[in-house]
């Protein structure tokens, strides 16, 4: 934004804290606190809101038998939350803010998003070929449109990250596939089923 208004020289720009830079360059250290607290209080509150939900993402995925239901689907007595799963998420939250740099902590948040975001437009297309008879509370317009240019966009902005941001993203995904392997696809709930199915020649 400031170098949009021509307040200051994009070279002599922090890149750390560019808008607020620039105000402090431009003598307007006001506005520079005002521009400070609102970004700590934006960041706080998105901390705020996915540690509430990771919580329950891995409470969902419990259920579905993908994790251990007796840690990540315990849910407390009294405040009927996911606790152990809460502090697991502070716990883990609270280690990689005390040992990583933001920067790479910024670039991993962005690049595993961005990524969920390619899986889920991939989904919709190959749910769309596969199980056309699901139901569908939600529809998602001019498909495939709109999932192909969602994973198009998506993929420009990661490529957009350093290479090794690229391997940290590859390292996190090896560690999913052998949680995925090692636990979730043979006590899923749709494994179960299928075996039941499969057992009663149905």
């Amino acid at each position: 934004a400031a170098v949009l208004t021509g307040m200051v020289r994009y070279d002599k720009i922090d890149i750390n804290a560019p808008v607020s830079n620039a105000f402090a360059q431009m003598g307007l250290h006001w506005a520079r606190r005002l521009i400070d607290v609102g970004a700590m209080t934006g960041i706080t509150s998105v901390l705020l809101v996915m540690m509430l939900s990771q919580p329950r993402v891995l409470l969902a995925m419990s259920r579905d038998g993908m994790l251990p239901e007796s840690f990540f689907g315990a849910v407390h007595d009294k405040f009927r939350t996911p606790w152990k799963g809460t502090i697991a998420t502070g716990v883990f939250v609270a280690i990689m803010a005390a040992f990583l740099p933001l920067r790479i902590l910024a670039e991993m948040t962005n690049i595993g998003t961005l990524f969920a975001f390619v899986i889920v437009c991939a989904a919709v297309l190959i749910m769309r070929r596969t199980h056309p008879e699901a139901q569908r509370p939600f529809r998602a317009p001019f498909v495939p449109l709109v999932p192909i240019l969602g994973i198009l966009s998506c993929l420009m902005l990661m490529f957009s990250l350093p290479v090794e941001n690229w391997w940290r993203l590859f390292i996190w995904l090896a560690i999913g596939f052998i949680i995925y392997f090692g636990y979730g696809r043979r006590h899923s709930i749709l494994a179960k089923l299928r075996a039941r199915n499969g057992g009663s020649g149905t």
